[in-house]
């Protein structure tokens, strides 16, 4: 359109104020890498000629020093020939006259300002004479270098010593010392011209000033002889290492060198030169920092003008460029604004006091359905077809006045569909023109919107009234009367408008305990913790009964100190919810059958009140109760009856234990009792035996009475445990050690328990692995007759070899695998390995013989063991009748129609029957005959004292009767002794099994035994 900015004029104007901006930033950056390069360079330069001025400047200075110490040494060399060529000094010395000496050199020092002493040594060593001191007693310079070099070399002029301290003086001198030789050209001593360091120190302080200064004198050999300011480390220092001593071992006169950090932390330079005709050589340096001091602040003063200036250059190119950003803005916002004018949602119409359309944007006329041209040449009156000319004056006075208008009105498109809209008119005087800026909002769908709210508002209050939730305005000053739903006052009894709600007569009909709870989520409301009114509660209703509501409101009026005074909400019946919610509660913490605590109840509880004992220092006991022969009744009974017997003894429980005692069923047929607060652990043993004597009292069922007993541990806090877990399960480790010692008891919880408890475990866990580790071994003890002597055949024991634990006993790990259900398999395997090793036997050629097998209780009740005792004699290929199966007395005891069942078809299948331990249970004899075993084997606690005891003689002779009155062959078990057997010999027994003549022996020593033939002598 004519009227909008076209996207190229807009992208190039924006490309213009890009490249300015590119070429300022440009310029910027030149101007600083040149102003940079510049400083740098003229920095640079005068760094080197504040070096090269310091370093002529040490030149000048050492070649005036080394003029003076050149003069001070000729002057010295001087008087130390003339002394030495005086026949006053030679006649002294010849005559060795100290006193003469001392007065010859004391005139002679005077005469040599740089000399602090002078001396003369005798060619001992001993000092016969010194200006400083007369006599002199017991000075022997014999071991001073300088005497040692001039005694061995006369002929040399003179030799100068290190700095060091006169021993006469005690002054620090550098030693100058001639030898004497007298007329005879013969060594004769010493003369000791002693130069005082500090004669130099007045030369340093007229060159020092106030510049850091160091003079150095030091010898050709690098040993330094003085130093200015004195620092004793220095004197006597080796600086022959040092650089420039190479230039002055190749004949350079002088030179510069630069010297690091030193002794005394100062960086020098330095300047040094060889004194001419002496050995010697001088160096004085400057503080390399005191040279570079106007140098750094001259330095510093250009870099901080060159600083402000590109800073200041800095600051104005930021401010071009922001300006630059500021006019790329407005454009770029004058573009959006005609663009959003352009294409936004409202319509925009321009008009003149005349009626005249200005302009219009794409939207209006896309809306009413004409082009712009069009439009621009039409009035108002065209598209408002309820336009009055009578009252455009008037519209425009008050356009003039107030600046702002809003009207709605209905506008007419080119199809001439009305629609309505509203106008927000504005006031514009531009070039002495006046606009009238309208923006025009269709409203049609608004509109069509607030008819959908009142019908949507209507259809809300009819769902409310269904939904039975209660509206209410409370006013919360507790006076004045609420509003309330139709719904809100059926929900509390009441008829609609029967009842008078106020805020106090809603506090006052909560329930008690619910009171706190409210006025709670009330203050959390009011002080912002939460985003509402939101409570449950129970309320008092007309018909005096408490309900549960749910009610969630907001504060809508606050009074003129901030306090709310007024709540709108909702109040919601919700107590079928929390019925239901409490019996889903009391279902996962209480047990359903009993009523009693679950597990989950039981460790919460128990955790609390280990909490109570350990703060108040009490003690706790747990106690573990496990039902004797429970499954029996299941078994036989049903599961019905199972309950009843639970459930009655709950009702025993409850009767024992106190108000804050804890009682729980963990499950099956165990329960827990914590007894809180017990003054001793011994009243936990009270109340176990209370617990034993109510199972005197049998228990009702449908079917009749039914008798048991109950197995209890006990573990005690904080003894045996501080953890409900640990104590609960050291009270089922003493539960099971009640159990081993005969049930019907209870027993404490001890430390040797639990490592057998453990062990337990261990073998638990291990016997899983052993019959696929092939762990499990048969071992066979022959039954010999007592007739023939020989083998007749052999009962299969069982034994175990642990990896680690070595050979185990049956007795340690039989019980567990009865317990554990693992006697199943394992018996299984025991009755398939003897029927093959039998077979075996047979099919090499041995006489066949009868192998017996024990079978537990537990192995009786499998459905399929008559299958399993089949399927062994098949796959091994023995015959059924030299199988013998052995039972104990006590299995003909429980379910006797079952067991009769079983066995009969034991029978049937040609295996033979045995009945062992006879006589150590409580069997009855019409029980034995209605069996029909083939063996009666007596037990080995009656064969081991038929000699030395009556009864037990008698007792075997009355069951060998009994055994050959009934027509079964009997079996002595343990006969050990030669006594034994003549007795059961004697008695008519048929045959025995023992250690007399052998003990359990492998499989292949069983097999040697039968081909060798071995039998029992008679």
């Amino acid at each position: 359109m004519a009227n909008t900015l076209s996207n190229p004029e807009q992208e190039e104007s924006r490309d213009s104020l890009g490249r300015i901006r590119h070429v300022l930033v440009a310029v910027f950056v030149c101007v600083f890498v040149a102003t940079l390069a510049i400083q740098g360079i003229s920095i640079w330069r005068s760094y080197q000629a504040a070096l090269a001025k310091a370093e002529q400047e040490m030149l000048l200075l050492t070649r005036a020093f080394e003029e003076h110490v050149g003069r001070t040494m000729e002057s010295t060399m001087f008087a130390l020939s003339t002394i030495e060529q005086d026949e006053v000094f030679q006649s002294c010395v010849a005559a060795k006259d100290t006193a003469c000496l001392h007065a010859y050199l004391q005139r002679a020092v005077i005469r040599y300002p740089q000399l602090s002493s002078m001396a003369f040594a005798l060619d001992s060593g001993e000092v016969a004479a010194s200006n400083a001191k007369y006599p002199i007693a017991n000075v022997n310079v014999f071991n001073a270098q300088f005497f040692r070099v001039a005694r061995s070399h006369p002929a040399t002029q003179y030799y100068i010593a290190e700095q060091q301290r006169d021993p006469i003086t005690q002054q620090n001198i550098i030693p100058f010392v001639t030898a004497v030789v007298d007329k005879k050209a013969s060594f004769s001593g010493v003369i000791i011209a002693g130069l005082n360091p500090d004669y130099f120190q007045k030369f340093y302080n007229s060159m020092a000033n106030s510049k850091n200064i160091v003079i150095r004198l030091f010898r050709d050999d690098g040993i330094s002889l003085a130093r200015y300011p004195y620092l004793a480390s220095e004197v006597g220092r080796d600086i022959s290492h040092q650089d420039f001593f190479e230039r002055i071992s190749s004949g350079t006169e002088n030179g510069i060198f630069y010297e690091p950090a030193a002794l005394d932390q100062a960086a020098r330079i330095y300047g040094w030169h060889r004194v001419v005709g002496w050995p010697m050589g001088v160096s004085i340096g400057i503080d390399r920092d005191a040279v570079l001091a106007t140098w750094w602040r001259e330095t510093y003063i250009t870099l901080g003008i060159a600083l402000t200036l590109l800073l200041a250059g800095s600051a104005l190119l930021i401010y071009v460029l922001r300006q630059l950003t500021r006019l790329e803005r407005t454009e770029a916002d004058l573009y959006l604004t005609k663009v959003a004018i352009e294409n936004g949602a409202d319509m925009a119409i321009w008009l003149d006091p005349a009626g005249h359309i200005r302009y219009v944007n794409a939207t209006t006329c896309h809306r009413f359905g004409y082009s712009e041209q069009d439009l621009l040449a039409m009035r108002f009156r065209d598209i408002n077809p309820n336009f009055k000319p009578d009252s455009w004056p008037k519209f425009w006075n008050l356009l003039r006045q107030d600046r702002h208008l809003f009207d709605e009105i209905c506008l007419k498109t080119r199809t001439g569909e009305t629609f309505p809209c509203e106008v927000h008119s504005s006031y514009i005087l531009f070039k002495g023109q006046e606009y009238n800026c309208a923006v025009v909002r269709d409203i049609s769908e608004r509109r069509m919107q607030e008819e959908v709210i009142v019908k949507s508002e209507q259809q809300l209050r009819l769902a409310l009234e269904a939904s039975s939730t209660g509206l209410f305005d409370m006013p919360l000053d507790g006076r004045r009367t609420a509003i309330t739903s139709p719904e809100y006052d059926r929900l509390l009894g009441y008829e609609p408008g029967e009842l008078v709600e106020t805020f106090d007569k809603w506090k006052e009909q909560l329930h008690p305990i619910d009171k706190e709870q409210a006025v709670a989520a009330y203050r959390d409301y009011y002080a912002g913790h939460s985003a509402q009114f939101a409570v449950d509660f129970r309320r008092k209703i007309k018909r005096g009964e408490f309900r549960w509501f749910q009610t969630r409101g907001k504060f809508v009026d606050f009074d003129a100190r901030g306090k709310p005074s007024r709540l709108i909400g909702t109040m919601t019946d919700i107590t079928e919810r929390k019925e239901a919610q409490n019996r889903i509660t009391e279902l996962a913490n209480f047990d359903s059958v009993t009523g009693l605590a679950n597990r989950n109840l039981l460790r919460d509880e128990l955790r609390l009140a280990l909490a109570s004992a350990e703060k108040y220092n009490r003690k706790l006991a747990v106690l573990f109760l496990d039902l004797d022969r429970f499954k029996t009744i299941n078994d036989s009974l049903g599961h019905s009856a199972g309950d009843m017997v639970l459930s009655q003894l709950a009702t025993r429980l409850r009767q024992i234990v106190g108000k804050q005692d804890i009682l729980s069923r963990l499950g099956g047929d165990e329960f827990v009792l914590v007894l809180a607060d017990l003054p001793n652990p011994l009243i936990a043993g009270d109340v176990a035996d209370r617990i034993l004597s109510s199972f005197q009292q049998s228990f009702t069922l449908d079917a009749g009475n039914f008798a048991t007993s109950t197995s209890i541990g006990i573990s005690v806090f904080p003894d045996d445990g501080h953890d409900p877990d640990v104590l609960i399960k050291n009270a089922d480790v003493a539960m099971y050690q009640a159990k081993a010692n005969g049930r019907n008891n209870y027993q404490y919880f001890t430390a040797d328990m639990n490592a057998r408890a453990s062990e337990r475990l261990i073998l638990e866990t291990s016997m899983r692995h052993a019959l696929e580790n092939n762990e499990f071994e048969l071992f066979f003890q022959p039954q010999v007759s007592l007739e023939t002597g020989m083998v007749i055949g052999a009962e299969a024991l069982i034994r175990w070899h642990h990896p680690e634990k070595g050979l185990v006993s049956p007795v340690k790990f039989i019980p567990i695998a009865e317990e554990s259900r693992m006697i199943l398999p394992i018996g299984n395997w025991v009755m398939l390995e003897a029927c093959r090793r039998a077979a075996e036997w047979q099919r090499a050629g041995l006489p066949p013989i009868t192998i017996a097998i024990n079978m537990s209780p537990m192995q009786l009740h499998q459905a399929n063991l008559l299958q399993l005792i089949q399927s062994a004699l098949d796959q091994s290929g023995l015959e059924a009748r030299y199988l013998e199966i052995e039972v104990t007395e006590s299995v003909m005891m429980q379910e006797v129609e079952q067991v009769m069942l079983t066995l009969q078809g034991i029978k049937r299948l040609g295996v033979k029957l045995s009945l062992d331990d006879f006589g150590t249970g409580y069997s009855s004899l019409a029980y034995l005959k209605r069996f029909a075993f083939d063996k009666l084997k007596v037990d080995q606690s009656f064969v081991s004292d038929i000699g030395t005891d009556p009864n037990d003689a008698a007792i075997v002779m009355a069951i060998i009767g009994l055994g050959k009155t009934l027509g079964m062959s009997v079996l002595a078990e343990g006969v050990e002794t030669e006594a034994q057997l003549a007795f059961l010999r004697s008695a008519g027994t048929d045959s025995i099994q023992g250690y007399l003549f052998s003990q359990p022996i492998t499989a292949a020593q069983f097999e040697l035994m039968q081909i060798q033939k071995k039998g029992l002598t008679l």
